[in-house]
C-alpha cells in the first residue's frame, strides 16, 4: 500500500521535551526571584509552543503540496490535534498514527495519480521545515544578548528557539530514510518508494487508495468515483488483491446493501474473506457459531484500526446472539470510546448506530 501520511518520530519530541525541562530547572535554581521564575515559566511555555509550531509548519508543508499538484486534504494532524473538513475538531489518542503529526492526502482522479506528484506531496513537510527552522536559529545569533534578560523576551525567544531546534531536526530526521511503526516509511523513506518501486497496475490504483483513505477512518460514500470504480474492477478479478472484494464489501456495508455484501465476502477466500463472513453470519444470519469458526484463529494486527474494529464488531455481536448482553454491552460502549478519541469516522458511527443496540 502506498503511503499517505507524513512521519514525525518520536525522538523529536522528547529532545525538545527534555531540552525545556532543563532550560527550567537551570533556570529556577539560579535563583528564586519572581521575576526570574515568572521568565523560566515563559521560557517553558515558549518552548511548548514552538515545538508545536514546529510540527504545524511541517505538516502544512505536505498540506500545500498536495494544493500544489491539485490533491484533496483529508485529515491534518498536529500532535494530536486532528482536523478534517467539514468535522469538529477532535483530540486524538490514538497511537496507530504518527506521533507528531500526519497529512491524509489522495489524487482526485487517476490522471493525478502519478510519481512526481507523489513526491512533491511527500517532500513538502520536510522542504517546510528546512526552510524555516534554520533560518529562524541564524534569526537568533544576531540578536544582542540582554534580549533573554527579560521574562517576555525569554518566553518569546524561547519559542523562536524551540521552533528552530525542533524544525531542523524533523527536517534532518524525515530527509534520512527510515521506518517507523508497522514498516511505514518516513517522508523520505515515502520519496525512495516512489520513485524505485514498480508502479501499481492501473486497474489497482485505485482500490490502493480507497484502502488508505478507509484505513484512516474516510468513509466510502465519500471516495470519488474513480476509486468506486478501481474497486469493481478489482473485487471482480479473482487473481487480484484481497483488499478489492473487501473494499466491494464496506461499500456495501456503507449503503446498507445486504446482498451486495453477501456476494462481496464470497469473492476472497483470505483472511480478509473470514472476516467478511463471520460479519455476515454474525448479523445477517444470526449464527454466532459460524461467526466465531471463521475469526478463530484470526491474527488481527492491532496498528490497523479498521479491521480490529470489524473484529470487534462481530465479537460484540456473537456475545450478544449467546446471551451474554453485558459483555456485548460493553464491547459496543468500548467501540464507541475507540471512534471518539480519533479521527472523524463516520462509517463506524452509522454502523455502531445500525447494528451496535
Amino acid at each position: 500500500m502506498r503511503g499517505n501520511s507524513s512521519f514525525q518520530t518520536k525522538a523529536a519530541g522528547w529532545i525538545l521535551g527534555g531540552f525545556g525541562l532543563v532550560a527550567v530547572i537551570v533556570i529556577t535554581a539560579i535563583t528564586s526571584s519572581p521575576s526570574h521564575a515568572l521568565g523560566a515559566g515563559l521560557l517553558f511555555a515558549g518552548l511548548l509552543a514552538g515545538g508545536f509550531l514546529a510540527v504545524l509548519v511541517h505538516e502544512l508543508g505536505h498540506a500545500l503540496g498536495a494544493w500544489l499538484v491539485g490533491w484533496r486534504v483529508w485529515i491534518i494532524s498536529v500532535t494530536g490535534i486532528v482536523v478534517r473538513l467539514g468535522h469538529a475538531p477532535r483530540f486524538s489518542t490514538k497511537y496507530t498514527r504518527d506521533v507528531g503529526g500526519y497529512v491524509l492526502g489522495s489524487p482526485p482522479d487517476a490522471a493525478h495519480d502519478n510519481r512526481w506528484r507523489s513526491i512533491v506531496f511527500s517532500a513538502g513537510g520536510p522542504l517546510a521545515s528546512l526552510l524555516t527552522g534554520p533560518l529562524f536559529i541564524y534569526w537568533l545569533t544576531t540578536l544582542p544578548r540582554d534580549s533573554w534578560e527579560t521574562p517576555i523576551g525569554a518566553g518569546a525567544l524561547g519559542a523562536v528557539l524551540a521552533f528552530g531546534i525542533a524544525s531542523s531536526s524533523s527536517a534532518l530526521l524525515t530527509l534520512w530514510p527510515m521506518r517507523g511503526r508497522g514498516g511505514r516509511p518516513n517522508d523520505m523513506g515515502m520519496i525512495l518508494d516512489t520513485l524505485f518501486s514498480r508502479p501499481p497496475a492501473a486497474e489497482s490504483q485505485g482500490h490502493a487508495w480507497a484502502w488508505a483513505l478507509f484505513g484512516h477512518g474516510v468513509e466510502p460514500s465519500a471516495w470519488p468515483r474513480w476509486m468506486h470504480e478501481s474497486i469493481a474492477r478489482a473485487a471482480s478479478n479473482p487473481w487480484g488483491s484481497p483488499s478489492g472484494p473487501f473494499l466491494a464489501f464496506v461499500i456495501a456495508l456503507d449503503r446498507g446493501d445486504e446482498a451486495a455484501a453477501r456476494a462481496a465476502s464470497t469473492l476472497n477466500a483470505h483472511d480478509l474473506g473470514k472476516l467478511m463472513r463471520a460479519f455476515v453470519a454474525a448479523y445477517f444470519d444470526r449464527d454466532p457459531q459460524a461467526a466465531a469458526q471463521q475469526i478463530s484463529g484470526l491474527l488481527i494486527d492491532p496498528n490497523d484500526d479498521a479491521l480490529t474494529l470489524l473484529h470487534s464488531f462481530i465479537a460484540a455481536r456473537i456475545a450478544a446472539l449467546n446471551g451474554d448482553r453485558d459483555s456485548a454491552a460493553h464491547a459496543y460502549a468500548a467501540i464507541a470510546d475507540d471512534l471518539r478519541i480519533d479521527a472523524p469516522k463516520p462509517f463506524w458511527e452509522k454502523l455502531l448506530a445500525r447494528y451496535g443496540a
